[in-house]
């Protein structure tokens, strides 16, 4: 569900993808640190508001997330971005975008799993097994009822409403059960990461899965937090680090797509003289 924050501004808009647990509850928080200038939209799980399926299919997720994406903003340069567990439908947002002919700045990642959950549980999630599903959705309601405890939280659904915090829960369920079946393939393009410093040692280890998943050029800021720490405490500085990364994202740009001449420049003239060589053993 796509929630228009802030519509107003020149800068490409900002569309940033919901977490675990199927909520973004920091659009205000981010809009303002942003400034008037960028416009910012939220996506919420499917189904948050009861208007539309509950979905636990990232595909369809994805599919449904563009095409909110694409009526909100049909033509321009768009920025995709996502937190948590989110991180994983953000690529594919971008990706989906990319296959339409979208132009699609670097991809804003706020503090992924060091592990993809897929791969660090090595299996998917199967609510069809005794108990699971009541204790998806009993961990869904706590955190739901956390997020919406805190005064500083733009949530999508009124909490104290039970019908209302129902649907929020099976979204949040589905979305929950999405991400964790979904298995991330490699996104080449230009990343700009927030970690927390907690996260980033693992992030950087050579033998973790992010340096095969993210291929591409990437701008990474380390803040001083643990992860639950940055998006609470720390709230305040991811925007101002959102900030940062959207006014550097053309130089990033620049310097990637000079950084691919170079490289395509060494490689092209090697490739033939080994292809020339070739030709002249040929009898």
């Amino acid at each position: 569900m796509l929630v228009p924050i802030q519509t107003s501004g020149d800068m490409p808009p900002l569309f940033f993808v919901h977490g675990l647990h199927g909520v973004m509850p920091l659009g205000r928080i981010f809009a303002e640190g942003l400034g008037p200038d960028q416009p910012f939209y939220a996506i919420h799980a499917n189904g948050i508001d009861g208007r539309k399926p509950v979905l636990d299919d990232l595909r369809k997720m994805v599919l449904a997330y563009v095409e909110e994406i694409q009526a909100a903003r049909p033509t321009g340069p768009l920025v995709i971005g996502g937190m948590c567990d989110g991180t994983l439908a953000a690529l594919e947002v971008a990706r989906e975008l990319q296959k339409k002919g979208r132009q699609v700045g670097p991809v804003i990642l706020a503090d992924p799993l060091a592990v993809p959950r897929h791969i660090r549980e090595g299996e998917a999630v199967d609510i069809r097994k005794p108990g699971i599903a009541r204790q998806l959705h009993e961990r869904v309601r706590t955190n739901l009822l956390t997020y919406a405890s805190r005064p500083y939280h733009d949530m999508p659904f009124d909490a104290s409403c039970p019908d209302a915090l129902q649907l929020a829960v099976s979204a949040g369920v589905g979305a929950l059960v999405a991400l964790a079946r979904h298995v991330p393939s490699p996104f080449p393009g230009p990343m700009q990461l927030i970690i927390s410093v907690a996260r980033a040692a693992s992030f950087f280890h050579p033998q973790m899965p992010w340096h095969e998943l993210l291929p591409g050029p990437r701008m990474i800021l380390v803040l001083p937090w643990t992860h639950t720490e940055l998006f609470q405490a720390g709230r305040a500085a991811v925007a101002r680090a959102l900030k940062f990364l959207l006014e550097e994202a053309p130089a990033f740009d620049a310097l990637t797509e000079r950084r691919t001449e170079a490289e395509t420049a060494v490689i092209q003239p090697f490739s033939r003289g080994i292809d020339q060589e070739a030709m002249q053993q040929v009898p």
